[in-house]
């Protein structure tokens, strides 16, 4: 028979996958964008949108979120403009990456894929309209497009590369902590090869993203105009309080603080920094800590925005690092036991897990925990790094890019977390379940069919 004939029929059958993976997930697009239109708000979306409406931006929260919101009152006032560009870009990401794989004759992996963009807890924080989910949404749809080419062994074209690098860019400023991400998304978009390395690239990420958080201040400062309000301040109050609850040293607040131990223990939580916040019940910890000593006598007088504006302690970083550098054993425990928290933080739900039956309540707790799937995450790169050692493939190149990207970002909560929230983790947990579903062939293919290729390739 003809070779060409036989190709034809092949291809026809690739392109039929793909035509109705693509008409899936434009139907599960339309069906989330009906259902929960206009989406929902919270407290943080709340403030931001009230600086859009004032004119007047903070970075208390990363006012590029804000800035894209005075873009989108120019179409519409209100939630929908967000609420749209969080779910298209929610569902562009896992119908490419499904589509990517279905044209790859991967037709089990495409479904799964978007069965993955199904699940409930991620489904449900799609529509919330959140600074974490604009990150997440940003970066996948900046790898899917890559991954599209990726797996074909083509080149992106330049449109293509400078379209995933304005996504990255908004994703690694709309959250303060995503430079921790970006590194290797980033090399994957200029040098895939460079995944070939994945502990070195991990390693060099680190001083990536610290050159990268001056860089963003500058950016948020200089180009946005946002007023500074030192949001460092709650980490740096949350981690003098959480040594001074272990180490039992008061004198750590400094000489001119006169905190209590009743006050110590009635107000520190692990799991977060709230209660010692501007608008907490303990919010005389942030009065005496966070602002100038010039301004004790009036600032139990003001709001919490106020006082946020207020001026600064310029004493507050020097008691932190004094603090840590003395009790360095109490920072560890305080700063694993938010760490502990935020790994166990129940998923963004509308009910009351209590109704769950208790013979379900064990396995709905397991399978939920953020903890149990960024462990299998780092199982996976594991495996996948000594895979890659043996012989580079798309599919790995790809895996790798996901996991480098979502676990660092997930860890760097063990030093600058605050509050607990499954929220914060939406990335890593997208990131290691799309890195899971591309994998799959190097995680079939045993360790001898490795070195077998490899050799027949060349390799020794």
């Amino acid at each position: 028979m003809d070779p060409i004939v036989r190709v034809v029929p092949r291809v026809v059958s690739m392109a039929t996958k793909s035509v109705s993976i693509a008409m899936t997930a434009a139907l599960m697009a339309a069906a989330n964008l009906i259902i929960w239109f206009p989406g929902e708000s919270g407290p943080d979306s709340q403030s931001q949108y009230a600086q859009v409406v004032a004119g007047h931006l903070d970075d208390w929260h990363p006012p590029i979120m804000a800035w894209l919101w005075s873009v989108f009152r120019l179409l519409a006032d209100g939630d929908p403009p967000m609420f749209c560009f969080q779910v298209v870009f929610y569902w562009l990401g896992f119908g490419l990456i499904a589509i990517t794989l279905a044209r790859a004759g991967r037709k089990f992996a495409a479904w799964v894929m978007l069965g993955v963009a199904l699940i409930p807890p991620f489904l449900r924080l799609s529509v919330v309209l959140l600074k974490d989910v604009g990150m997440a949404v940003t970066f996948l749809s900046a790898f899917a497009a890559l991954f599209w080419y990726r797996a074909q062994n083509r080149e992106p074209p330049a449109a293509v590369a400078v379209t995933s690098l304005i996504l990255l860019f908004y994703g690694a400023l709309v959250r303060a902590n995503a430079v921790f991400a970006v590194a290797p998304l980033f090399a994957y978009i200029i040098r895939p090869r460079w995944l070939g390395r994945p502990w070195l690239l991990m390693a060099a990420s680190i001083p990536v993203a610290l050159a990268l958080v001056p860089a963003a201040n500058v950016f948020n400062h200089r180009i946005l105009h946002a007023e500074p309000l030192r949001i460092i301040r709650c980490l740096q109050i949350f981690d003098i309080t959480g040594v001074a609850f272990y180490s039992y040293d008061l004198t750590v607040f400094g000489p001119d603080h006169s905190f209590t131990r009743k006050e110590v223990t009635a107000c520190y939580q692990p799991h977060g920094f709230d209660s010692l916040s501007p608008w907490g019940e303990c919010h005389f910890f942030w009065n005496r800590l966070a602002v100038s000593p010039n301004l004790q006598g009036t600032v139990e007088n003001l709001d919490g925005r106020s006082a946020m504006g207020a001026e600064p302690n310029l004493e507050l970083s020097g008691l932190w690092i004094a603090a840590i550098v003395r009790h360095p054993l109490a920072y560890a425990v305080h700063r694993l036991g938010y760490f502990g928290s935020e790994m166990t933080a129940p998923p963004y739900f509308d009910f009351d897990v209590e109704t769950i039956p208790p013979p379900y309540r064990a396995i709905y707790d397991v399978v939920t925990a953020p903890a149990v799937w960024l462990v299998i995450g780092v199982g996976l790169l594991v495996q996948l790094a000594r895979a890659r050692s043996l012989r580079r493939s798309a599919s790995t190149d790809a895996a790798l890019a996901l996991l480098l990207s979502g676990l660092p970002y997930s860890s760097a909560y063990f030093i600058i977390g605050v509050s607990t929230e499954s929220r914060y983790l939406f990335w890593s947990l997208i990131a290691t379940f799309a890195a899971l579903v591309i994998s799959g062939p190097e995680l079939r293919m045993p360790w001898g069919r490795h070195h077998l290729t490899r050799l027949q390739d060349g390799y020794p």
